[in-house]
């Protein structure tokens, strides 16, 4: 309903002129509520075990946000910032590691069962990034032009990239970031409320195509592959999938910067080099050495910073070449086979390639750092790439309609009502359409409606999928526990003028009705036994009705 794991925020609404055209005016600076990373975070720091102990931190900050339900305070905020997910430290999900027993217990009893499997799938991809290495990125897209826009993080974990992104650019653009991860999806959310922050994994998200400026981001990397109906012909890894998904939603002239493993520029199959190639320009590419993340994320491997211009319709491809591979010998003479792009500019490499161990086993292809401080030394790479590349949208194109932006989650029914990101909406096709043309006080009741018909239908269900008694005693517990103001006869609380659809009424009105009478008040009473103690009675439905077959003992109330 917008208001769980998989919430969504959508932009906020854009000033339209009558006849559609939008208003020339300076607009507002944005995300002024979002978390500003400094070196007094101190990012990374600590092994293993301190990094653990500052997970949990942020999951119990973030606990005492949901049962508060306030905003962060910059201190908490402080503390939120310094989750670094689980890649850093898999030991506390291997049973059989029994010097990690005691965080292992703690973290069970801190997670739900589903947060505990969403946060095991997670280490494989849940490696950080450097701040260094953000900065190095954004000022390369501050060479390139880019001054602000539309922002696209798509495996955006806490959002570091919102953090670090330059102060100036950040006031001028409006983010929406990508988080498989529920709960990390939710401290992002908490760090950068002004930010679009969706929980879903990136080929399950809908977003319009040829909308954003800017893509950005440390995107996961694997061999394995992800479903997705428009790509999967292709079998792209993963990582090369999300330049192939990602760059159709980013504009003609808009930029694509992406950290992937170094298998998208070297690998020997140039399948997505040779679609890429025929869509954008290479800007560059610089080779990251393999402890670039060593200090944040706690592993070594080779990386790359690929850095992409779309091709604007009719604009033939240009610069340097990099669809094939090259021969390339270090200053040890191994040789190695590598991206023409490196092989003809190894000042873009930081470091020696060497033939060592690496994250994904031994005897690979590695860039080990040279003596150069990696800060100086991507500065050094970044002012070997173009400058003043990147054009602004000098003719706005038309924002997506919120029907794009607000794609219908598979949970809101067709013409129900629900609340995305607090403004109520109704379901039409797939899409869903806010209802901010409807009077205040309709709206109101029905945003009071939505959660006693949500607090119904998980108590009929609990009945009616075979769950334990002690499951269906636990959801009648919320059901008698919603908040809820009496309403007069049915017709009047709705309005002759919005209707609800025929099943959320009949759930609404059966959720707030005892034998067909509105809920009554009580006033000066602490009442139990399904009566709310701030004065509401709830429908003794919650307390006693039982939609599953009638044992010998009980009767049924619904047939």
């Amino acid at each position: 309903m917008g208001n769980g794991a998989g919430e969504i925020h959508p932009p906020a609404i854009r000033r339209v002129l009558a006849d559609g055209h939008r208003r020339h005016h300076e607009e507002p600076p944005r995300n002024l509520n979002a978390y500003r990373i400094t070196e007094a975070d101190r990012l990374g720091e600590g092994g293993p075990k301190l990094k653990f102990q500052k997970n949990l931190a942020a999951i119990e900050t973030l606990r005492l946000l949901d049962a508060e339900e306030r905003s962060a305070t910059p201190k908490e905020k402080a503390t939120l910032v310094k989750y670094v997910g689980w890649g850093a430290m898999p030991q506390v999900f291997d049973v059989d590691n029994t010097d990690w027993r005691k965080e292992q217990f703690r973290l069970s009893e801190i997670l739900s069962d589903e947060e505990h499997q969403s946060a095991r799938a997670t280490t494989l991809n849940a490696h950080y990034t450097a701040p260094t290495v953000i900065g190095a990125m954004y000022r390369a897209a501050e060479r390139f032009g880019f001054k602000g826009g539309r922002v696209l993080e798509p495996a955006c974990g806490i959002g570091h990239f919102v953090g670090l992104m330059p102060e100036d650019m950040l006031c001028r653009s409006t983010v929406t970031g990508i988080e498989i991860d529920p709960l990390t999806a939710r401290i992002a959310k908490a760090l950068y409320p002004d930010a679009d922050i969706r929980a879903q994994a990136f080929e399950q998200t809908k977003l319009a195509d040829g909308f954003y400026d800017l893509a950005i981001s440390n995107v996961p990397f694997g061999d394995y592959t992800v479903h997705d109906p428009r790509w999967n012909s292709y079998k792209f890894s993963i990582h090369d999938y999300f330049f192939a998904a990602a760059l159709e939603k980013v504009r003609p002239g808009g930029l694509l910067m992406f950290i992937t493993s170094r298998g998208t520029m070297d690998k020997l199959d140039s399948t997505l080099r040779e679609m890429l190639s025929t869509r954008t320009e290479l800007l560059g590419a610089i080779r990251l050495p393999n402890d670039a993340f060593k200090k944040n994320a706690g592993t070594e491997v080779t990386t790359d910073i690929v850095m992409l211009r779309r091709l604007s319709p009719g604009e033939s491809p240009a610069g340097p070449a990099w669809k094939e591979t090259a021969s390339h010998a270090n200053d040890v003479g191994e040789a190695f086979t590598i991206n023409e792009f490196f092989a003809s500019r190894p000042e873009m490499m930081l470091g020696q390639m060497r033939l060592t161990g690496g994250m994904y086993g031994g005897n690979e292809p590695t860039l080990e750092p040279d003596r150069r401080n990696l800060a100086e030394a991507l500065a050094q790479a970044v002012e070997q790439l173009p400058q003043g590349v990147y054009e602004a949208q000098s003719h706005k194109i038309a924002e997506p309609s919120l029907d794009e932006s607000i794609p219908a989650p598979d949970f809101v029914k067709p013409n129900a009502y629900c609340l995305h990101d607090g403004i109520v909406c109704i379901r039409e096709e797939n899409v869903l359409r806010p209802l901010t043309d409807m009077p205040s006080d309709i709206r109101s009741r029905i945003r009071h409606l939505i959660p006693v018909r949500d607090a119904v239908r998980d108590c009929l269900r609990s009945q009616m999928d075979g769950s334990a008694e002690e499951h269906v005693v636990e959801t009648r517990h919320p059901a008698a526990h919603v908040q809820w103001r009496p309403s007069d006869v049915a017709r009047r609380e709705w309005g002759d003028s919005i209707a609800p659809p025929p099943e959320d009424w009949c759930l609404a009105h059966f959720a707030n009705t005892e034998h067909a009478a509105g809920s009554r008040r009580w006033r000066g009473q602490n009442l139990h036994d399904g009566r709310r103690r701030d004065g509401v009675q709830t429908a003794r439905h919650f307390r006693q009705a039982d939609v599953r077959r009638p044992q010998s003992h009980a009767r049924p109330v619904l047939h």
